[in-house]
C-alpha cells in the first residue's frame, strides 16, 4: 500500500501571537476579484457557509470548496470590516484540483464544427489538456472544436496541417490534446483500418459483383480481389468498378504491376507481368495484359490477386 499525507480535517487561524483566532473573519472571493464565492460547510455542498466565515473559539471552521474552482482568501480580525480594511493576510488563487474525468461526452455539433459540453477540470484553454470524445459526424475537411462555451479552436494534425476528410469519424472514439491554441488530433480515426467492399465487374455482356477484402495502413492500401469466373466480354476494358472513396487515390491515376497472374483472354491463357490500372475519378481497376488491352469479344478470366499501392495522404 501507498500512503498519501493527509490533508487538513479542519482549518485554524491563529492571531498574530500564534493564538486561536476565536471570532475571527475568513473571506472567500473569486480568485483574483472582490467578488464573493461561497464556501461550503460539509462535502455534500450544498449548505453554504456564511461569508465571512466565523472562526469558532479555537480559531477553527469547516471550510469544503468545490473542485477545479479558482478563490481568493482574506483573513481578518473578529473587529474589522466587510470588506476587511486591515486583514492579516490575503491569498489569492487557491484551487482544489482534481481530475474529474478526461470524457467529454458526445459532441453535438455538426460535421466540422464539433460542440462538447461537460464536466471538466478547466475552466479556460491551457496546454496539456487531453479530452475523449464521441463525434457524432464525421469531418468533411478542416475542422473545429467548442469545449464548454471557451470558444472554438482548429483541430490540426500532429504536424501542423488541417484535418482532411474523414480523419474524424463519427461514432468513433477520438482523443485531442490542447497545445499553443489548437487541439491537436492524437487517434486518427483511419490510421490502421479494415474491412471488405462490394466490386462490380464492367466490360462485360453481364455485371457481378465480387466481394474485395481490404486493409489500410497510414497510407498504403492492400486490396485482395477475387477471381472473376468465366465471363463473355463485349469491350476491350476489363475490370471492376466500386472502390470506395476513402482507398482512391484522390488525385490522378497508375498503374501496378501484377507478376505472375493468370488470366484467360479469348482462350488464350496467360500467366505473365500484367498490371492494374487504378483511376482516382471512377474508383475502378481496369486490366492489363502482354503490354496492351484484352481483345473486344470472347471469353474472359481474371485469377484472384493482392494488390498493394499507395494513397496521397493519410486520409483520403
Amino acid at each position: 500500500m501507498t500512503a498519501v499525507l493527509s490533508p487538513l480535517p479542519k482549518q485554524q487561524f491563529l492571531d498574530n501571537n500564534g493564538n486561536p483566532l476565536v471570532g475571527g473573519k475568513l473571506f472567500a472571493y473569486i480568485a483574483g476579484t472582490s467578488t464573493k464565492q461561497a464556501t461550503y460547510v460539509d462535502s455534500a455542498g450544498v449548505t453554504q457557509n456564511a461569508n465571512p466565515v466565523i472562526l469558532d473559539f479555537r480559531g477553527e471552521a469547516n471550510v469544503w470548496l468545490p473542485p477545479n474552482v479558482g478563490y481568493k482568501f482574506v483573513l481578518a480580525p473578529a473587529n474589522d470590516t466587510d470588506p476587511p480594511g486591515n486583514p492579516f493576510w490575503s491569498v489569492d488563487n487557491v484551487i482544489s484540483s482534481q481530475l474529474l474525468t478526461l470524457y467529454g461526452g458526445i459532441d453535438t455539433g455538426i460535421a466540422n464544427a464539433y460542440v462538447l459540453n461537460f464536466t471538466a477540470n478547466f475552466t479556460a484553454y491551457t496546454d496539456g489538456i487531453v479530452i475523449y470524445w464521441i463525434p457524432s459526424n464525421s469531418n468533411t475537411g478542416a475542422s473545429t472544436i467548442n469545449v464548454n462555451g471557451l470558444g472554438a479552436v482548429p483541430i490540426i494534425n500532429a504536424d501542423g496541417s488541417p484535418l482532411s476528410a474523414n480523419e474524424i469519424q463519427a461514432n468513433v472514439p477520438a482523443t485531442i490534446l490542447y497545445q499553443g491554441s489548437t487541439f491537436i488530433l492524437t487517434t486518427p480515426a483511419s490510421l490502421n483500418t479494415g474491412g471488405t467492399f462490394t466490386l462490380t465487374v464492367v466490360g462485360c455482356t453481364t455485371a457481378p459483383t465480387k466481394t474485395a477484402t481490404w486493409a489500410r495502413s497510414g497510407r498504403i492500401v492492400t486490396i485482395v480481389v477475387p477471381a472473376t469466373g468465366f465471363l463473355v466480354s463485349n469491350s476491350t476494358s476489363f475490370g471492376y468498378s466500386g472502390i470506395p472513396a476513402s482507398l482512391q487515390l484522390g488525385v490522378g491515376a497508375t498503374g501496378v504491376g501484377i507478376y505472375g497472374m493468370g488470366a484467360i483472354d479469348n482462350g488464350v491463357a496467360t500467366y505473365a507481368a500484367g498490371s492494374v490500372g487504378l483511376s482516382a475519378a471512377s474508383g475502378s481497376f481496369n486490366f492489363f495484359h502482354k503490354g496492351g488491352s484484352w481483345t473486344a469479344a470472347g471469353t474472359k478470366s481474371m485469377d484472384g490477386f493482392v494488390i498493394t499501392y499507395p494513397v496521397s495522404s493519410n486520409f483520403s
